[in-house]
């Protein structure tokens, strides 16, 4: 198994580099309309991007998200993700480190960014359907969560929700009755804060509020919008010429709810918020934070950036970082407390969902604030 596992690790970052996996649903962020500013009385340098998650201070509030790991060919992508983190004082997190817990020589692969960040807040990873028994295979335990944590000295552990990407993958994991108590189990029992993680498919109030309830300290809601773990899987399956699960892929691809409307539904249960899906661009990042969001979380862009080297992950995240000061200034916001106070407009199909969930009052409070 442990071959099978490395073996889809480096197939993943492949089949992610080289294939459009973009979602056709959009994230919908244009739906998120900030109101300019005409006199914003705010310097642009004197912007302040930090911000606290859990206990840690970040000067910015990126996410570098959960990618890669387990293949000696990827080692590399994780060194030079783990040297920006460090650089610009950002968060990170490992890929499923399931890999390294079959295969403990793969540990490297993962340890990698401890080294190249020691002051940076990393964030373990290990996934929910593996928490409870699957097909000739046993479940992880709390002392295995533990393993994935000290591998890399984490200050944190994901643990991804991907029962969609379970679904298309052709030696996926289908089982899943029982894995909320089972993450239950790891939340009160590892030492450090877990936070649940989607991957794609995006959080419902209702999710949300169970995972509250099951003891997770944040929530990264993994939205729909940017790259389809099913469109990954499908590429895979037809690899391997299983027409059944590829179909699975290419139907599901538009599957999940937005990352916009996620960040507002998983904003009830009142727990620290990740907004990760399709986040590509500074403007993306004030709109999700503006919305709720304590952190944005950004995969294929870092992913395709550290393929290229050291300069293009750090022009990348320079970038960013450029086009969310304009954003903030642009509203008057100095500081990402101020941001999540500006007024803004909810327009579009996020408005028509979110109206027909209930949320009427809470979009009028939103463009009336200020």
């Amino acid at each position: 198994m442990s071959q099978d596992v490395t073996r889809r690790k480096i197939e993943h970052v492949t089949v992610a580099l080289g294939h459009d996996l973009t979602a056709p649903q959009a994230a919908s962020w244009a739906d998120i309309r900030l109101i300019h500013q005409a006199l914003p009385e705010v310097d642009l340098d004197d912007i302040d991007t930090g911000t606290d998650f859990l206990g840690k201070w970040l000067r910015a509030p990126i996410f570098i998200s959960s990618l890669t790991g387990g293949h000696a060919d990827v080692a590399t992508i994780n060194a030079r993700l783990a040297r920006a983190a460090e650089h610009f004082g950002l968060a990170m997190g490992v890929g499923s480190q399931r890999a390294a817990l079959v295969a403990p020589e793969l540990a490297g692969t993962y340890a990698v960014v401890r080294e190249q960040a020691p002051n940076a807040l990393l964030i373990a990873n290990i996934g929910a359907p593996q928490l409870i028994p699957q097909a000739r295979k046993a479940p992880f335990t709390s002392a295995d969560a533990q393993r994935a944590i000290e591998m890399i000295q984490a200050d944190a552990l994901a643990i991804h929700l991907n029962y969609l990407q379970e679904a298309a993958q052709p030696e996926g994991d289908r089982k899943a009755k029982g894995a909320l108590a089972a993450l239950g189990r790891i939340a009160a029992e590892v030492r450090v804060p877990v936070i649940a993680k989607e991957t794609g498919a995006g959080m419902s109030r209702e999710q949300a509020l169970k995972l509250r309830d099951a003891g997770v300290s944040a929530i990264d809601v993994g939205g729909a919008g940017g790259s389809s773990m099913a469109a990954m899987e499908a590429v895979r399956a037809e690899q391997r010429g299983d027409a059944q699960t590829r179909a699975i892929g290419e139907v599901f691809r538009d599957w999940g709810i937005p990352t916009p409307i996620s960040v507002i539904e998983a904003g009830e249960a009142h727990l620290p918020l990740i907004a990760t899906g399709g986040v590509r661009s500074g403007l993306d990042a004030a709109r999700a934070i503006a919305l709720g969001a304590t952190l944005v979380g950004v995969g294929f862009p870092m992913l395709k950036a550290a393929s290229e080297g050291d300069d293009a992950v750090d022009a990348f995240i320079s970038g960013f970082l450029n086009e969310l000061r304009v954003a903030m200034q642009l509203t008057g916001a100095a500081t990402l407390a101020a941001l999540r106070r500006v007024p803004l407009i909810v327009g579009g199909a996020t408005r028509a969902w979110l109206e027909l969930r209930g949320y009427d009052d809470h979009l009028r409070a939103l463009a009336r604030r200020g």
